[in-house]
């Protein structure tokens, strides 16, 4: 049975209701502030595992209704979706109790690659088939009805397929979803190829429509077919720009009002900045209620029945498209950099570039968060090229993004230029670490001022999986420290003045770096594998102090980082 939430209520109260795009950089302004606001919205995908953000947006859900929107389940997909992602998304619902659980009509993931962003798909039978069948097991997933929100399109497709409206209207009958209409995206589809923005809109059932989403999008230009071509890109990192406005108006005269979120995903400007946008949609939002205090015209549904879209244009012989071949064509094409897809619509066939761009994009700003010291000691343009090799060959495999990355310094080899810097391969262990650890759960851990001492000894261990040991031969607590972007100071580091055996650990949510002895790193090395206190103890006699063995069993219980273990 589906769930309907708790804060659905929402939708029907007197007074608009205008949420907000919340993202990790955001969480510190809106708990300090506490912004009037009616709710806030997440991507799923930024809090699966567990972490003190998601911690933060727990916390958030106690004092404000939260959305789930997600942008990397991959409804679209050919080929099955991921059971690990639906069970992550499960468990992120029933902590959140979500005012609306959303994702895209779109795909991103054919045999495990999964890549970060919004992939173009053929709206024709078989991906009808294929979206619905995976919409109900979505909700099924999550025990609630979800939201579908129509993406951004850059080119067309050189085959017969349905209309975007008609196609999510279907949906909507067919499974039961409400719809995410974004208005944002509605114009930049438009704008890019050629369609009527307002036809769209009056054309999207009503009765289905569950939230709006508004946002900034960036133009560009770029050379297509020989030719200099403004395209509009979804970025969310600037104002709403007024034809969104104008377009959002008519939105509301058409459909009325619903709840409405403004996103703004990266370059964030300060909060008050944020709600100023916010401010610009609630008045739009009460001019509406003024004209018809929430009452829908009579012209919606009913007039829908009689209507019909005229279809995107396509090539006469074209044949459908099977979806099948498509993904795994168009995944080769964008990932080997191709300069165009056989797919797309002639005269659009090099569009492939912008989704080239966004991918490749998308990527390099995630790696550079995971990788901070490592792009500051190699700079950023070559940087540039370590993620666009790395990804190009090993692109991720999971919607979950966080767990992409460990592998970079595979490729350090293929860089003449790093052979002088043997230190880089520690480095980039030790900055993966730090992400590992920051997203990987405690579970079990062993308070041992509730066991006797002999018991204590006796009980099966081992280490909590947010511990991570390295060993290098080269300072790298001091080479990541005056690598960051963040050290002020000279850069003093001899790469013959230390070695590092580092532990690195989450400790009340948060993470950090202990510096070992070797004796020590011998000691937490045996307790890698299931054991008893005692057995690590005995088997570590006559190879460290007393000193050095209290203060590495002190650590274990300051820091909890020994897990219960039973064979």
């Amino acid at each position: 049975m589906v769930k309907i939430s708790k804060h659905l209520q929402l939708e029907t109260l007197g007074s608009p209701q205008v949420g907000l795009g919340i993202r990790p950089e955001l969480f510190s302004a809106v708990r300090s502030e506490h912004p009037e606001l009616a709710f806030f919205e997440a991507h799923s995908e930024n809090y699966f595992g567990d972490s003190i953000t998601r911690d933060y947006l727990i916390e958030l859900a106690q004092d404000y209704p939260v959305s789930l929107h997600g942008v990397a389940l991959s409804l679209g997909r050919a080929d099955g979706l991921d059971p690990k992602h639906l069970s992550e998304l499960r468990r992120l619902v029933d902590a959140v109790d979500p005012l609306f659980v959303s994702d895209h009509l779109a795909w991103s993931a054919y045999q495990h690659q999964h890549l970060p962003d919004l992939l173009p798909l053929p709206l024709n039978a078989q991906s009808f088939k294929l979206v619905s069948d995976h919409i109900k097991a979505m909700q099924d997933a999550v025990g609630r009805q979800v939201l579908i929100e129509n993406p951004s399109n850059y080119a067309l497709f050189n085959a017969a397929q349905l209309s975007e409206p008609e196609f999510l209207n279907n949906l909507a009958h067919d499974t039961g979803c409400g719809l995410l209409l974004d208005v944002n995206n509605v114009y930049v589809s438009a704008s890019n190829t050629g369609a009527d923005p307002h036809n769209y809109i009056q054309n999207i059932d009503s009765a289905a429509i569950k939230e709006y989403h508004l946002a900034g999008y960036t133009p560009v230009t770029r050379v297509f077919n020989g030719e200099p071509t403004q395209i509009l890109i979804d970025t969310h990192n600037q104002a709403i720009h007024d034809p969104v406005w104008d377009l959002f108006s008519k939105t509301l005269d058409c459909h009325g009002s619903r709840p409405t979120l403004v996103e703004w995903d990266s370059d964030y400007p300060p909060l008050d900045v944020l709600l100023g946008e916010c401010c610009k949609a609630n008045k739009q939002l009460l001019e509406v209620v003024e004209r018809n205090k929430f009452q829908k015209t009579p012209m919606q549904s009913e007039r829908l029945c009689a209507q019909t879209t005229s279809p995107p244009p396509c090539s006469e012989q074209a044949e459908p498209i099977e979806i099948t071949t498509f993904q795994g064509q168009f995944l080769d094409s964008l990932l080997s950099k191709k300069t165009n897809s056989s797919a797309f619509l002639k005269g659009h066939a090099d569009r492939l570039g912008v989704y080239q761009n966004n991918v490749f994009s998308a990527l390099y700003d995630y790696l550079a968060e995971v990788y901070p010291a490592l792009k500051g000691v190699v700079g950023t343009d070559f940087f540039k090229q370590l993620c666009h090799v790395f990804s190009a060959n090993q692109p991720p495999q999971a919607g979950n993004i966080h767990l992409y990355g460990e592998g970079i310094a595979s490729i350090f080899g293929d860089f003449d230029a790093l052979i002088d810097m043997p230190y880089l391969q520690d480095l980039a262990r030790y900055e993966w670490a730090l992400h590992r650890a920051y997203f990987t759960a405690q579970e079990e851990l062993i308070d041992h001022t509730t066991i006797e001492q002999d018991q204590l000894l006796a009980k099966g261990i081992v280490l909590n999986p947010t511990v991570e040991l390295l060993d290098s031969a080269f300072p790298i607590l001091a080479i990541h420290q005056q690598s960051l972007p963040s050290y002020v100071g000279d850069v003093s580091i001899s790469l013959q003045q230390s070695t590092d055996d580092i532990l690195v650990c989450k400790h009340q949510q948060q993470v950090v770096s202990l510096r070992l002895s070797p004796e020590q790193m011998q000691f937490f090395e045996m307790l890698k594998k299931p054991t008893t206190l005692l057995q690590a103890i005995e088997g570590m006699v006559g190879s460290i102090s007393q000193e050095e063995l209290s203060e590495g069993l002190s650590l274990c219980f300051s820091h909890g980082l020994l897990n219960s273990y039973t064979a």
